[in-house]
């Protein structure tokens, strides 16, 4: 089974292509140094997205450690790309609309006595948050998904009262090495955050008992604009 004990942090690197001006024609005359840029080429940066530091919605090492939790890395950015998609959830072993719409994200890895609990958190262009969780419920209907890298046969869903984030729990089993997990995927804004709990010292029941108990945790650090 490929699930890391700890993620390699990398830092989150966002490339930009400058828009390049069309050569002239033949006999033409140079381009004004004055002349303003093309229409085309200031709409694409204005609707660009500028990426921002994302860890600041996962909650510190003081929160984690007053809901009996301690991180294993303090800052790990996403790196995005084509080589790197980010999927906090993939659905089915199939790519769903919002996933290339990421252009965002952080991780982070926390461990308790029981389990250990890994975050990745995405944010979108074009989608809501809330749009990718209620998405996720609907593509989740076919029993199976892509964990960390690991296939999950969905088995139950939960939600966690007195959280109001729109969101999205659901357990079951990896089907490489037999053990119980448990995903809480939350919505906030333009941002997803999937929050899994695995590991041999717990069953489906008791991971599911971790993620209600630390929710209120990770819902606080989220939910800031």
């Amino acid at each position: 089974m490929r699930i890391p004990l700890a993620v390699t942090g990398l830092v989150l690197l966002l490339a930009g292509c400058a828009a390049e001006a069309p050569a002239a024609a033949p006999g033409s005359a140079p381009p004004s140094s004055s002349a303003p840029a093309s229409s085309s080429a200031s709409a694409s940066a204005s609707s660009a997205p500028v990426a921002k530091d994302l860890t600041k919605y996962l909650p510190s090492e003081e929160q984690l450690s007053a809901a009996g939790a301690r991180r294993q890395r303090d800052r790990l950015p996403y790196v995005v790309g084509a080589n790197t998609p980010l999927r906090i959830v993939r659905a089915c072993d199939a790519d769903q609309p919002w996933d290339s719409a990421a252009y965002n994200g952080a991780q982070a890895i926390s461990v308790t006595d029981k389990a250990q609990v890994q975050q990745l958190l995405a944010q979108y262009q074009g989608y809501s948050g809330e749009q990718v969780v209620s998405g996720l419920g609907k593509a989740l209907d076919c029993g199976k998904a892509v964990v960390e890298g690991e296939q999950l046969a969905v088995k139950t869903r939960f939600s966690v009262p007195g959280v109001a984030d729109p969101q999205l729990g659901f357990c079951g089993q990896f089907r490489a090495v037999r053990v119980a997990g448990c995903v809480l995927v939350l919505a906030h804004g333009d941002r997803a955050l999937a929050v899994t709990s695995i590991g041999w010292r717990a069953n489906a029941a008791e991971h599911q008992a971790e993620l209600k108990r630390l929710a209120p945790t990770f819902a606080a650090a989220f939910d800031q604009e």
